[in-house]
């Protein structure tokens, strides 16, 4: 039997996500191999119609990975929503009857927004105002599989301080 290599950092292996990859999808996404964090994400994003991105900051809102990549236009309104979000579940989670919250979805104008905590990260997906809210809600369980590995490192190193 042959050595196999190890994957590079930021790296995971894929079985397809959990899904079948529909004809002319990114083959990298189909099959078994290795595919990094941000590709995945990004291909998530590609998938799911309305998805718009998928942004992972930690609990102070600095952003660990978005995807697809790109520079949003005010850098604080990441750590806003984070901070929004952080304290909308730790408020809720005082009337014990309703038990921890599992994510939060809000409405706006112009979009949606799911929040959810992977902690120590906490995941936000954007989509058009017209996309699945159902389809985001299932969808988290993915996004959760894939970030396994980059909530790992961030477990270690933030226990650490």
């Amino acid at each position: 039997q042959e050595p196999t290599e190890a994957p590079p950092p930021g790296a995971v292996r894929s079985s397809g996500l959990g899904r079948r990859a529909p004809p002319g999808s990114d083959p990298e996404m189909s099959g078994s191999g290795i595919v990094t964090v941000q590709t995945a994400l990004t291909q998530l994003c590609r998938q799911t119609e309305g998805l718009r991105s998928i942004t992972v900051t930690d609990r102070d809102g600095i952003v660990v990975l978005r995807a697809p990549e790109s520079v949003i236009d005010d850098p604080n309104s990441d750590q806003i929503l984070t901070t929004i979000f952080s304290l909308t579940t730790e408020q809720t989670s005082k009337i014990q009857e309703l038990g921890q919250a599992n994510f939060i979805m809000t409405m706006y104008d112009s979009c949606m927004c799911l929040q959810a905590n992977h902690l120590p990260l906490v995941i936000r997906m954007i989509a058009a105002k017209t996309a699945n809210a159902g389809a985001l809600i299932e969808l988290l369980p993915q996004v959760k599989a894939v970030l396994g590995p980059t909530k790992d490192v961030i477990t270690r190193e933030t226990d650490t301080y």
